[in-house]
């Protein structure tokens, strides 16, 4: 009731910063996590991908220097693995994919209809949450950011998967960060992130394999959005090793 109040703009800032923050504290059951992702998912459009075969899609939950989509996504397509990809924006003190894309310029505010296309074209595309899917969550992702209520279990999976099944692809790799340079610290919390992206998945028929990675210390050498592309580019030209 709140969340769509909130997208209604019924209640203002404030009060849904309250509700986040007493998530935070409290956490949500996995029933809770589920219907919170069904709620972000239906207040937007949704995509069906299953015209093009086998489409994966992977997402991490960030981490500093992380720049792993955009060199796994040519890789994948590569290999004729089609990836369709709607990629977030840095929360809190993580890097996010469309702002190192943004820094060279890159038009990442494309039509669905451009999207699928480039995707059967070149074999992947990354976008930017579009306005009509997810709407929700892109609010609530917005003030999270701001709000200091970025570190909870259940909205990181809520968020993370109502974007991976409303963009339609068939499996679903999530890669974990652990450590003090991710949002999810510790072993434990990274197992039950992973238990409930999985348990989404299962609920929406969706392949789901989630991978945990250290994030204690940077990823590569470069950290920052323009000259990690940099680096992505020599890595793809094989000018610098892994």
């Amino acid at each position: 009731m709140y969340f769509n109040a909130y997208l209604n703009d019924k209640i203002n800032d404030e009060v849904m910063t309250k509700l986040l923050k007493a998530i935070c504290k409290n956490g949500l059951n996995d029933k809770e996590i589920i219907n919170l992702t069904d709620i972000f998912i239906k207040s937007g459009d949704t995509l069906n991908l299953d015209y093009l075969g086998i489409t994966v899609d992977k997402h991490s939950t960030g981490g500093v220097g992380d720049k792993t989509t955009l060199i796994l996504a040519p890789l994948l397509a590569s290999c004729n693995i089609l990836m369709p990809k709607m990629s977030g924006r840095g929360l809190g003190y993580t890097g996010g994919t469309i702002d190192k894309l943004e820094s060279i310029n890159v038009n990442v505010n494309l039509s669905e209809k451009t999207f699928i296309k480039t995707v059967k074209d070149i074999g992947f595309c990354i976008i930017s949450q579009t306005k009509n899917i997810c709407l929700m969550d892109k609010k609530i992702y917005a003030l999270r950011d701001v709000t200091n209520t970025t570190e909870s279990i259940g909205l990181i999976a809520s968020s993370i998967m109502s974007k991976k099944i409303a963009c339609g692809a068939s499996k679903i790799v999530i890669d974990i960060k652990i450590g003090n340079g991710a949002l999810i610290k510790n072993y434990d919390d990274a197992i039950k992130l992973a238990k409930i992206m999985k348990k989404i998945g299962k609920h929406y028929n969706k392949e789901v394999i989630c991978i945990l990675t250290d994030m204690t210390n940077p990823l590569g050498s470069n950290v920052g959005n323009k000259i990690e592309v940099m680096e992505v580019l020599d890595i793809l030209q094989n000018k610098k090793d892994l």
